[in-house]
């Protein structure tokens, strides 16, 4: 007998260029087989997927579910949008590894606003614990570079001397040892923004010597895009490891004409043979704390440092200086809108640029900035409006730039459905289907497929994962190529998106007719 067999679908398979009728077999968690007019009597269930597009499940290659599937494991908004598989841990900021001071502040910024606890100190800690409450998808986990530096080094300036760095490289090795599929860096952020390019690539030739990813969101994705392009390169030479640049983007109207340059960089190093991808959201706005808007010096020493400067007049007053040499256009502020917040006070500012929220509390937009960061103690979310259309359009036709969200797994009711989060939360597959397969018609669906699952399965060595094959993994989406639609907004984001009709995780429904199940049939994935 067969657990299941899903009739009369085309299948958009993430290996061939072709849509095709077929059934597909599913017998526990694996595709039995693909095949014409399997008999129903066989089956313990069918499913017929008559007018619709059978898929493996997107691959979020890009994703910050971390502590997410602590809080809320069942994976809602990655479920909803036909998400069966995450990639974790980017950007610089993983769940684990984590030691020392960094640890011990995690522990009371999740226990504080979460209500959760944080017990662990290792990856391998970590897949147990979500292991023990199950989770809703597949999840792989990059390492946090920014995690791991601020447990060793501490949040601050300092730099590694020959011990630290050992044991930097020792933890990473540790982590990848444990499964994880490589080190992400996030170059901007505290403390990575204090590392040079010669200890990112001493750091990460562990990584290449295990034939895994260096994931990196860049140093500047504007004023210095083709200089952090250049820099990541030289990383991913230097060590040998793949690379994948993260959100790939032209940042600020005045670096909108950098794009071509930014592809000459990346693909003369492929010509090199190395192996680089990248990834992109459909969406021309991004998606980050509001504290970026402050010099990396701000950050030097952690979170309380950082608070101290912001309630000093004089450091003020320097933190103005520099904002306005890096963003001199008047209009700036009215590009920049406030998201989340933790405070009650402060939520009537959530979905208002800093400009609006600036003239409802009577003050400069600086001082909005400043006065709210401290009031929240950093822990301000905010979107940017910054990119253009024709950019990223050329970006996602290049062969080598496949889907991710960079957003973690939220919830539409519960502890995570708070704020206003960036629309790619819920609707970046639906948005990529829609835009690009349909209305621009950019791709075939085959194509989009790809792009939305085997791609970044292949390049992480997710074996089994993104595509329909006899022997793979039972995680399949099943959409309507006609309904599918992101119905998120910037000022109303916690929405489901249509045309999912149903998503199957290791053979086990986990969506029906656009509704949650129970079940939570993730796995860990290692490698």
């Amino acid at each position: 007998m067969y657990d299941l067999v899903i009739k009369n679908g085309q299948i958009a398979d993430g290996v061939t260029d072709n849509l095709y009728r077929a059934d597909l077999v599913i017998i526990g968690d694996k595709i039995s087989a693909v095949a014409p007019d399997v008999s129903e009597g066989l089956a313990k269930k069918v499913v017929d997927a008559s007018g619709m597009v059978v898929a493996p499940g997107f691959v979020d290659v890009h994703s910050h579910s971390d502590y997410y599937l602590v809080i809320d494991p069942r994976a809602e908004s990655k479920l909803l949008q036909g998400v069966t598989t995450d990639v974790g841990g980017n950007c610089g900021y993983s769940a684990a590894p984590m030691s020392g001071g960094l640890r011990e502040r995690r522990v009371q910024d999740y226990q504080s606003q979460f209500g959760i606890k944080v017990d662990w100190s290792s990856l391998e800690e970590y897949f147990e614990t979500i292991t023990q409450a199950g989770h809703g998808i597949n999840y792989a986990a990059m390492l946090g570079y920014n995690t791991i530096r601020g447990s060793i080094l501490g949040e601050n300036d300092s730099q590694p001397d020959n011990g630290s760095m050992k044991k930097i490289k020792t933890t990473i090795a540790e982590g990848l040892d444990q499964g994880a599929v490589g080190v992400s860096v996030g170059v901007v952020y505290p403390p990575a923004c204090f590392a040079t390019e010669d200890e990112f690539a001493e750091a990460i030739g562990v990584v290449g010597e295990r034939g895994k990813v260096f994931a990196t969101h860049i140093r500047s994705e504007g004023p210095r895009l083709t200089e952090s392009l250049t820099e990541v390169v030289n990383v991913a030479r230097r060590s040998g490891a793949r690379l994948q640049v993260s959100h790939l983007k032209t940042a600020g109207k005045a670096n909108w004409t950098k794009l071509d340059r930014a592809f000459d960089i990346l693909e003369g190093a492929m010509s090199e043979g190395m192996r680089v991808m990248a990834d992109r959201y459909p969406y021309l706005a991004s998606n980050t704390g509001l504290q970026v808007v402050l010099p990396d010096r701000a950050f030097d020493g952690g979170k309380e440092a950082l608070l101290r400067r912001l309630n000093d007049g004089a450091e003020r007053e320097a933190f103005l200086k520099d904002i306005l040499t890096a963003h001199p256009e008047p209009e700036y502020w009215e590009t920049v809108m406030v998201s989340q917040v933790v405070n009650l006070k402060n939520r009537e500012v959530e979905g208002l640029t800093v400009a609006q929220g600036a003239e409802l509390r009577k003050k400069a937009p600086h001082d909005f900035v400043f006065d709210l960061l401290a009031e929240e103690d950093a822990y301000v979310e905010a979107i940017f409006f910054c990119m253009n259309q024709e950019n990223m359009d050329r970006i996602f036709n290049k062969p080598y730039v496949m889907v991710g969200s960079d957003a973690g797994a939220r919830a539409l009711s519960g502890p995570l459905a708070i704020g206003r989060p960036h629309p790619r939360t819920f609707g970046t597959f639906p948005a990529f289907m829609q835009k690009y397969t349909r209305e621009n018609k950019s791709f075939s669906i085959p194509e989009a497929v790809k792009k939305s699952s085997s791609m970044a399965a292949q390049f992480f060595g997710l074996s089994g994962r993104g595509q329909i094959t006899p022997g793979s993994y039972a995680d399949i989406v099943i959409f309507d190529p006609d309904a599918i639609r992101d119905n998120s907004t910037y000022t109303n984001p916690i929405a489901a998106p249509s045309g999912i009709k149903s998503v199957f995780v290791n053979g086990a429904l986990a969506v029906q007719d656009g509704k949650l199940t129970s079940n939570l049939a993730g796995q860990v994935i290692t490698r």
